[in-house]
């Protein structure tokens, strides 16, 4: 993602100009009790530059949301300024709820934005969330640095996105996107997921658990670890990127590199692509709860 990758960049570099941090407040803690309005499909979006997001599925028909807000800054102005600047907004009384926090200009994670040349503030603003919501509501997440995103016991589909730290999922029943850069992808479903899925990242392992009954077609990919299941899978033919070209008297198929396989009667796609780091689809361990 464009927009993700260069707001992260800036945000290396502000670390950098800055480390030791003159001024700060203390953690400020807001409760919130969002609703959705309408049958549905009902979403859930959170966005955030700094953060954590912790999500948990329950049975009740609310969003119960508690947010950690705290700040650091080089200087008395700066920590002014931030309070100005950085904002939480959120969304509710409709299909779907947000819960966005915005730096100066606008600028949160996963958005288009144009600003992202300008010199970065001198403060570090993060919000950390934690987050009960109904079970089969959709989530769409995103957060950058010190990004620890954990999801627990959702029933629908998922778009999870970090820069810097690990992505957790455990107790699924949807299908979706779970990224991140720097850190391990790890995801427990008591249902397989209905549709094609992707698990990806550039450090870390990727860990998926299915129940026993789990059929999918299954691409892999490392460059720095191994490929493992231990399902019975047959391999599928390899796909190729594009149309063989001739070179030198010869026909060249360029491959997708993935190795690809078949568990059960074959069924959605799953991708699971990393670079340092193991690919690794696993049975679940444990009761299954499939409420």
């Amino acid at each position: 993602m464009r927009t993700t990758a260069s707001i992260a960049s800036v945000l290396s570099l502000a670390a950098l100009a800055w480390l030791a941090q003159a001024e700060s407040l203390p953690v400020e803690t807001t409760h919130h009790t969002l609703r959705f309005a309408g049958t549905g499909p009902h979403v859930l979006e959170v966005r955030t530059v700094h953060g954590v997001i912790d999500i948990e599925g329950y049975d009740g028909a609310d969003v119960d949301m508690t947010v950690g807000k705290s700040i650091s800054a080089k200087t008395a102005d700066d920590l002014q300024r931030a309070q100005r600047e950085v904002t939480l907004e959120t969304a509710d009384n409709a299909a779907t709820i947000r819960a966005i926090g915005r730096y100066q200009y606008g600028m949160t994670c996963g958005e288009e934005s144009s600003q992202h040349d300008r010199e970065w503030p001198r403060y570090d603003v993060r919000f950390d969330f934690k987050i009960r919501v109904p079970r089969n509501t959709q989530i769409v997440l995103c957060t950058i640095n010190e990004g620890t995103i954990t999801v627990k016991g959702m029933r629908a589909d998922f778009i999870v996105r970090s820069v810097n730290g690990p992505v957790s999922l455990s107790d699924m029943a949807g299908s979706g996107e779970a990224t991140t850069v720097n850190g391990s992808v790890t995801a427990s479903f008591i249902a397989a997921p209905r549709g094609d899925s992707l698990f990806r990242t550039i450090n870390g392992d990727i860990v998926l658990s299915m129940p026993d009954a789990f059929a999918a077609d299954l691409d892999l990919k490392t460059f720095n670890g191994g490929l493992y299941t231990d399902f019975d899978a047959q391999p599928r033919a390899i796909k190729t990127a594009a149309a063989p070209q001739r070179k030198d008297g010869k026909l060249v198929y360029q491959t997708n590199l993935y190795a690809t396989v078949r568990v059960g009667n074959g069924g959605p796609l799953l991708t699971l692509d990393t670079f340092n780091g193991d690919a690794r689809v696993l049975h679940r361990q444990g009761k299954e709860n499939p409420r």
